[in-house]
């Protein structure tokens, strides 16, 4: 989701959170005052930047469900969907590469440059640019193919040098994921030469 359908769908449920704590003004004498004034000015003028979100008891109630876990509305799709599920749909289980997905899959990566970590499963391949500049964009584009399947490396730029090791923490050791990260940082490096 983009960080512009972010801020409406926030910008939406803080209204929708502050209609509802309106609609219970005998409620207010335990939030006090100035808590009042505080969301009315912010319902009148919902464009201004410093939001309060203000919670009472039976806020904490409908924001939960049952099983006492956060929801999110997706406003598109007009339906709830658990924070658990959420999370699940994103998270595929990788494993180890056997012997022979190594031979296969490891091989092409060794022969344009990596090499294997001594003393770890992992391996390691050092890129260098013509200047700081084009070092970090190759890293920012990296960064959101990292971002977008969960998978961030590890790394360590100086100047126009950027050394990257890859390694699944989860399984011990490389994965489908590290090739796949591998193979895109070597595609995405001739971008810039």
């Amino acid at each position: 989701m983009s960080l512009a359908k972010r801020y409406t769908q926030c910008i939406f449920n803080f209204r929708k959170v502050a209609s509802s704590l309106l609609a219970n003004k005998g409620k207010w004498q335990l939030l006090g005052a100035d808590a009042k004034e505080r969301a009315n000015r912010w319902i009148v003028s919902g464009e201004q930047c410093n939001i309060s979100v203000l919670y009472t008891t039976a806020t904490r109630v409908e924001a939960s469900t049952d099983s006492g876990q956060r929801r999110f509305v997706n406003t598109q799709q007009k339906s709830i969907t658990s924070a658990n599920t959420t999370t699940a749909k994103k998270r595929k289980m990788v494993a180890k590469l056997s012997e022979q997905e190594r031979t296969e899959k490891l091989q092409p990566l060794l022969d344009a440059g990596w090499s294997l970590v001594n003393g770890r499963d992992a391996i390691i391949k050092e890129f260098i640019f013509s200047d700081f500049n084009q070092a970090f964009s190759f890293m920012t584009g990296v960064a959101l193919l990292a971002e977008k399947i969960n998978h961030h490396p590890e790394w360590f730029n100086c100047y126009n040098k950027v050394q990257v090791t890859l390694s699944t923490h989860d399984v011990g050791g490389l994965s489908s994921q590290d090739i796949r990260m591998a193979t895109y940082f070597d595609t995405h490096a001739k971008l810039f030469n």
